[in-house]
């Protein structure tokens, strides 16, 4: 568990993510904190407590990682590291070269990042609380149903947008009709253009 000398210092403002859970508390000494996985009642609790400062240290500071708001967070990058083995690797990987400066390189990660990466995954099998997609031509992957269009259906091309901060994870997708159309007439195609097994003939002995 990370400790800091600075979260002795009274609290000044809390502010909650709901959709990561993620606690910023900040400091009368100007240093801000977040802590991972809190409960959002602890949150609403410390909010309308009379003594933030006491319910804080009770419950919160020793009972989750807190990490300075400006340091690296290992298990954040952990994370990301994870979402990137699901759903392609984003845009920051796949087009910086070597050689540049490490802010230079920073800043165009940033960039890239706030643009956003693209992907294309295809359905491969649909069931009612599961789904498997073909990750930009890669690996099949499974997925909770729940994640995709309402109308996907097996065999759909979706298009899928990712972008993240440090406490957002964002992903948008969509059905492609028009790429969803092209790669079923291909795969007819292909199905025209294959040999006829060959059934042969049996005749008496």
């Amino acid at each position: 568990m990370t400790r800091h000398r600075d979260d002795a210092s009274p609290v000044r403002a809390a502010q909650f993510d709901r959709a990561t859970h993620t606690l910023r508390v900040e400091f009368t000494s100007g240093a801000e904190y977040d802590y991972a996985d809190v409960p959002e009642h602890l949150y609403d609790e410390l909010a309308r407590s009379r003594n933030p400062d006491e319910f804080f240290r009770e419950n919160i500071r020793d009972e989750f990682i807190g990490t300075r708001a400006d340091d690296v967070d290992l298990a954040r990058m952990a994370k990301e590291r994870r979402e990137d083995a699901l759903l392609g690797a984003p845009l920051a990987e796949q087009g910086l070269g070597g050689g540049h400066a490490r802010s230079d390189d920073a800043r165009r990660t940033d960039e890239l990042q706030a643009r956003g990466s693209h992907h294309t995954w295809v359905v491969d099998v649909i069931d009612e609380d599961s789904a498997a997609v073909e990750v930009d031509g890669r690996q099949i992957t499974p997925m909770p149903r729940w994640l995709l269009p309402a109308d996907a259906h097996q065999g759909d091309v979706l298009r899928v947008t990712h972008t993240r901060s440090g406490l957002r994870s964002t992903l948008t997708i969509e059905a492609d009709r028009h790429a969803t159309r092209l790669a079923l007439q291909r795969s007819a195609e292909q199905l025209r253009g294959a040999p006829a097994a060959d059934t042969g003939d049996i005749g008496p002995a």
